[in-house]
């Protein structure tokens, strides 16, 4: 069947049928939506992370040092981005709050249409429940907007757009860098002339160092690799897990605000756990190489390079010494486009069907698991008291979910690879 007929197939055979689907989930997606700015936003008088980026952003402007002293956790272009409410005069928070929003808010919009649109109504209901699920993560985080580049990169990889799949992976990468990850997912997308993508992926990588470079200059354009490589070990990170229920009985450990903006901890094996993070990364940059090396080899049905994707992002939230409830948008936007993908596969690829399903409700139970830590019991993990032991339990529950995902999502790929899940 012709993908135009599949599309149409997918809505309701009959025009009416679809328009009224079409319709429906709209609605449903405002619905949501409003609710969620509602309970998350307006009613607890919540800023999150927007109250920083606005008081950079004023000082950035106030100083008048502009993009090359604001915001250096980020790449330029993220900088710039931040910068730009402020500059067109939305110059007190709660206005500035609410730019983010609509910003946040019509990426996720653009999005569900590109899940529409070319897989139909499941990922898009899929996608709704884990942006619904976030809270205000999915509202006043500017990760957003890395997060679902990242996601329809992955749709148009495992749809064969290699050459548009380049280019978003190089739009988030920059806006945030962890998406140059999937870079090796475009140029298995494109099975014809292969060096076409990491062209058009260089193409726009050279443009935007070209403008970083221009607006902000050569420090500014590396200061977020110093950013990453200093801070300490975030309490939320998986290799922290161990000294966070080790801080919650031993005086030796102390839990603190730091300079890089998160709380991080210290203590007597802290120095230890950031080895092993190290360590962490290494193996899974071997591990993830390995499985490039075997897909390629083995020529996977493209459709499944979401699971590759899934697994590269994975490794990187595991092994990471810092990690932030959005954190797990990255992984959302991908495990949508999943759903989607397997749900249109052929009957008898009951197997992956299964699979897409299972994988997409354990995030949503990480991500559920994510929202209860922040905000809802963020406190017992910043300070002991009575709701310590319950954040503790949440904490510990979400790392090891984290971790069995990843090795089942490696699991799953490596056996595409090979051809063995029908």
């Amino acid at each position: 069947m012709p993908q135009t007929d599949r599309r149409r197939a997918a809505w309701g055979a009959d025009p009416t049928t679809a328009a009224l689907a079409v319709t429906a989930v709209a609605v449903a997606w405002l619905a949501l939506k409003m609710v969620s700015i509602w309970a998350w936003v307006i009613l607890p008088g919540e800023y999150g992370d927007t109250y920083y980026y606005f008081l950079t952003a004023e000082a950035a402007f106030r100083d008048g040092t502009g993009i090359r002293t604001a915001f250096t956790e980020y790449p330029t272009p993220a900088g710039l981005l931040l910068l730009a409410p402020y500059a067109l005069g939305y110059d007190d928070h709660t206005s500035y709050r609410n730019i983010v929003i609509v910003a946040t808010s019509l990426a996720d919009a653009a999005f569900a249409i590109l899940l529409g649109r070319r897989l139909g109504p499941v990922p898009v209901l899929g996608w709704m429940v884990l942006t619904t699920v976030l809270g205000q993560v999915a509202l006043l985080r500017f990760d957003m907007l890395p997060a679902v580049s990242a996601g329809a990169a992955v749709l148009l990889a495992a749809q064969g757009a290699g050459r548009a799949a380049s280019v978003l992976v190089g739009v988030g990468t920059g806006l945030k860098l962890w998406p140059i990850v999937l870079t090796p997912l475009a140029v298995l997308a494109d099975r014809g002339r292969r060096w076409l993508a990491p062209a058009w992926f260089a193409a726009t990588g050279v443009a935007l160092v070209a403008w970083s470079l221009i607006v902000g200059g050569w420090e500014r354009l590396w200061s977020p690799l110093d950013y990453q490589r200093d801070r300490g070990l975030q309490i939320e990170a998986v290799p922290a897990t161990v000294p966070m229920l080790e801080w919650a009985r031993e005086p030796g450990y102390r839990v603190w605000y730091s300079t890089f903006h998160a709380f991080e901890v210290e203590g007597p094996t802290v120095g230890r756990w950031l080895g092993f993070a190290q360590g962490a990364t290494w193996v899974a940059v071997a591990g993830c190489v390995l499985l490039l090396a075997v897909w390629w080899r083995g020529g996977a049905r493209r459709e499944a390079l979401g699971w590759l994707a899934l697994t590269f992002i994975g490794a990187f939230v595991v092994s990471s010494r810092a990690l932030s409830p959005q954190y797990l948008l990255w992984l959302a936007a991908p495990v949508a486009a999943i759903l989607g993908l397997e749900w249109r596969v052929e009957p008898a690829g009951r197997g992956a069907r299964v699979a897409g399903t299972v994988s997409y409700l354990v995030v949503v139970v990480l991500c559920l698991l994510t929202t209860a830590i922040y905000p809802v019991y963020y406190g017992g993990l910043t300070g002991v008291g009575d709701e310590t032991p319950r954040a503790l339990a949440l904490l510990t529950l979400r790392n090891l979910g984290l971790l069995g995902l990843l090795g089942a999502t490696a699991v799953l790929a490596w056996r595409e690879s090979r051809g063995v899940v029908q």
